[in-house]
Order: structure tokens, then sequence, then C-alpha cells
């Protein structure tokens, strides 16, 4: 029995992990599905919820678990407790508007703007034209749980400033990345949902305010992914006209009905998988456990655990024939690094997902049941900005109900106020899985303003 129990315990905490960071158990049977995406022979891997890897398929596969060797993460955790801000410096300059030297007419600076009385700061990417078309119109790039704006360096990389019109913000929400990272003092069960949201709300908005990105508003266009996606359509609806589009990629919390594909596919994945968490798990999700702690509280070992995670985000691209520079071994290096650090910095803003996820990744209030239940009530549905969905054809999160929002919407508001995109062999990460096919179609969304 205490052997059984161990299996349990530790099958969740890295159940616990892949979840939180959008990791997917490769474990997962492949099998033959007769609708909505499959290759061309039918065959797919289900694109479901992240499930946890058994205890000895772990204890099997250790060394390609972790892939980082020891005195590489000696060496990063030495770094990190060196000089944490170099770490980001390291990965952005790579980019080629940190080139002071080329003939770019771009350039690109690192910004940290107070938000509170305490002093805290968003910290921002910012790429601008050297010689703009003013006036300036403007698109703000927002992560999602446990990421920084480093996570977006393929978009940074490669995104045009459409006839240098166009500013880019790229921006570690409150409490995340390299934003400070004030103690959480909120608490599942004692505090509500809105009044986490409206610490997140109110930051968000100094931000934009201190920015000046309320002078024209109608000039805003912002990028939103998972947890970020969320955070962003409730501000949305708070603050109704502080941009024109919001593009909400694989957003978080959105319904609660499953995916066409898990419902087919729930038997079978059953036998591979429990999906019902201890109720002592539960407990700790709701207490704010964190599955960062692992790694903070692992000294140099902390850079290896990473790796277990970063090695299979950023290494491997589905769509290789569509990306073929893919990341240089130094920017991925880099990347790692940068996961790293901002992993084991202090915790604080991932403190939020309780209040949004139930264990398991349920929402506990979801948006098709809170802003886009009565769309056609301005009292109820507040946001004025025109809706883009993007999911990944591989995704794990559902489709349906964007689609549905989506549909009532444009019946209520006209044809154009919401579409749904679907990104071709992309999974949750879909921004990065397929960059070109992405940063073509905000490209296309910039042009439309």
């Amino acid at each position: 029995m205490p052997v059984n129990v161990s299996k349990v315990g530790f099958k969740y905490l890295v159940d616990s992990t892949m979840f939180r960071l959008g990791l997917r158990s490769q474990t997962q049977p492949r099998v033959q599905v007769n609708a909505v995406t499959s290759t061309e022979n039918n065959t797919l891997q289900a694109p479901t919820p992240p499930t946890a890897i058994p205890l000895m398929t772990i204890l099997r596969r250790l060394p390609s678990l972790f892939p980082r060797s020891l005195s590489e993460s000696y060496q990063d955790f030495k770094q990190f407790n060196s000089n944490q801000e170099q770490i980001q410096q390291d990965l952005l300059s790579t980019l080629p508007a940190f080139n002071t030297l080329s003939e770019n007419q771009v350039s690109a600076k690192l910004l940290k703007t107070p938000v509170d009385d305490q002093g805290n700061y968003i910290n921002e990417l910012c790429i601008e034209p050297k010689v703009p078309n003013k006036p300036l119109k403007h698109l703000i790039f927002v992560h999602g749980y446990g990421a920084g704006l480093g996570f977006f360096i393929k978009n940074l990389e490669h995104m045009p400033l459409v006839d240098n019109q166009w500013c880019i913000h790229a921006i570690d929400m409150p409490g995340f990345g390299f934003s400070s990272r004030p103690k959480f003092l909120f608490q599942y069960g004692k505090t509500s949902a809105t009044e986490v949201n409206d610490w997140f709300h109110t930051r968000i908005n100094r931000w934009f305010e201190k920015r000046s990105l309320l002078d024209k508003p109608q000039s805003n266009i912002v990028v939103a992914h998972s947890l970020g996606a969320y955070i962003m359509a409730l501000y949305a609806n708070k603050y109704p006209t502080h941009f024109k589009k919001l593009i909400m990629c694989s957003p978080a919390g959105v319904c609660h009905s499953k995916n066409i594909i898990q419902d087919k596919l729930n038997q079978r994945i059953q036998k591979h998988a429990n999906l019902n968490p201890p109720w002592w798990y539960s407990k700790l999700w709701d207490m704010n456990f964190s599955p960062f702690a692992i790694i903070r509280n692992s000294g140099p070992f902390g850079s290896m655990i990473t790796s277990g995670w970063s090695y299979k985000r950023f290494k491997r691209f589905p769509l290789q024939e569509l990306s073929p520079s893919s990341l240089s071994k130094q920017q991925f290096e880099l990347l790692h690094k940068y996961t790293y650090s901002i992993f084991n910095r202090p915790g604080s803003g991932e403190y939020l997902l309780p209040f949004v996820l139930g264990c398991g990744g349920v929402p506990r209030d979801a948006l098709e049941e809170t802003i886009f239940k009565n769309i056609n009530d301005p009292e109820l549905f507040k946001a004025k900005c025109d809706w883009v969905w993007m999911y990944g054809e591989n995704d794990w999160m559902n489709k349906d109900g964007a689609q549905n929002i989506s549909n009532n919407m444009n019946n209520i508001y006209g044809n154009k106020k919401s579409k749904v995109i679907i990104v071709p062999g992309a999974g949750h990460h879909l921004y990065f899985d397929n960059y070109p096919f992405f940063n073509q179609e905000v490209v296309n969304e910039m042009e439309n303003i």
C-alpha cells in the first residue's frame, strides 16, 4: 500500500507540473478517429489535457527526461544567483532589433514601468521603428501561466512593423517573468476571484496609462495566450475601449464542455491514465501549491529539472518545413536558461491559477457563463473590441466553446465581430509551434485596423 500511495503522489506532482505548463504526456495511445482533425491516414495524437507519466516509466526514462547535465545545471545556478537580469538580456540580444550596428530600421529596449504605490513594475520589451510613420499603432503580447515575454522570441524576431506604423510591446504580467514579484496576499476560499482579477487588472491598466496606450486605443491590438488570454478577456469587459482587437490564443477558462475528440476517446484513455486526482492533491491545488517550488528548492539541480520541460517544448518543431531556420543552438541554449530563471524566481502571480481553474483544469468561472452568457445585454457584455480566437490544430484546449461564442457574437453584432482560426500542426503553444503561420495571421489583423 505505501508503494501505491507513493506512485499516486509522485504521479500527480508530475501531472501538476505538466498540466500547468501545457506539456502533454507522450504515453497516450495513437488512435483512429474519423472526425475533426487528422493526418493523411486518419491517425492523430489525441489533443487531450496533459496526463501524468507513470512512475516506472519516469525511472526508465530519467536520463532523457532531464537531459541537461549536472555540470551545466550548476553553471546555470551560479549565473542565476550572480545576475538574473543578464539572462533575459542575453536571450533578447539575439533579436535583430537589438543589433545597434546593423542597418535595421527598428530598435528595441527593455523598460520597467511602475504600476503601484509600492514601486512594483511591469517588465516590457518595446520594439519600434527608428523613423516611425506617426501616429504609431500598438501590438501588445501577453503570455500565459508560468511564462514570460521571452517565450514570444520567434514572434518578436520575425514580426514586421508594417509600414513602420507599429510599435510592439511584449510584457510580463504582474508577478510573472521579470516583472516585480510581490508577495501574493490572496488565498483561495478566503478571497474572491473578482478581487484577485482586479489586482491584475489595476496594474495592467496603469501600465496602459503610463505607456500612453490609451491616447488612441482604437489603434491597439492585444495578443494574449492561455491564462493571459483569460485575464485580458475579463479586462476587455472591465475596460471596454482600451483596444480594438483581442487575439485569444488557446485561452484558458472558456467553457466547461469537453472537446469532441476527448469525448470519443475518454474510455480508451482511462485505461492508460488515472485522470482523477486524490483528495489531498485537490487540497494542495486549492492551497496554491506551485510546481515551481520544486525548482526553487532544488538548488543546482533546478536547471536540470527545468530541462525536462524546456528541451521538449523548444527543441522539437512539428512543422520544420515551414520553419527551416528553427532555433539556433545559441538561441535554444539561452531560451532554456531564460525558462529556468523565470521558473526559479520567487512565487507570485502564478498563485492566480486556483482562482481560475479547479484541480484538473475545469474553469471556476467559465467565460461562456460569465461575460459571454448574455452578449446581447450591453449591461453585462461591455467589451467593444473585435475577437479573434486562435487554436492549434492539435490543441488540447477546447475549441468548441470559442466557436459557439463567436457564432453568437456574429449573429448579434455582425459577421466581422469574431472569428476562429486554426493554426496547422500546432499545439497549445501555437505562437511557437508554427510561428510563420501565426505571425502572418497577426499581420493580417494589423493590416485591417
